[in-house]
């Protein structure tokens, strides 16, 4: 997958999404009421699965992946993800090997022309690039 279009509004929510990923317990499926659990109850909220699956922690049917059950050592948990980062938006990274947010316009450009987005909606999917970068 060169370029997932997957993108969340609370992109400031992505790094609590994935710490409850490492530190809890890997669900048979993952579920709008697991993210209500979770306390993610917003309906914006429900967007974290697509981006999941985007990234291969989850299987099409909402299954949690090895990716995921990896992602929860916490000695690798950034390996992981870089690793997932780089499967979903490889054609980023052949922007720019690290990008950074001083990368944006660039990002956000490969975004609007590689999916036909608007500006808004490329400036949500890099939001949501940058939140897991970080």
């Amino acid at each position: 997958m060169p370029l997932t279009n997957a993108y969340v509004l609370p992109t400031n929510r992505i790094p609590e999404i994935f710490t409850r990923i490492r530190d809890g317990q890997a669900p048979e499926r993952f579920s709008n009421q697991l993210l209500k659990d979770w306390g993610f109850t917003s309906t914006n909220d429900r967007a974290f699965i697509p981006l999941l699956k985007a990234l291969g922690f989850l299987s099409a049917d909402g299954k949690p992946t090895q990716r995921y059950n990896d992602y929860r050592d916490h000695s690798r948990s950034r390996h992981i993800m870089a690793q997932a980062l780089r499967d979903a938006y490889s054609d980023i990274f052949l922007i720019k090997e690290n990008p950074t947010n001083g990368d944006r316009d660039a990002i956000e450009g490969k975004f609007k022309s590689f999916h036909n987005a608007s500006d808004n909606v490329a400036s949500l999917m890099a939001r949501r690039f940058s939140g897991c970068c970080h």
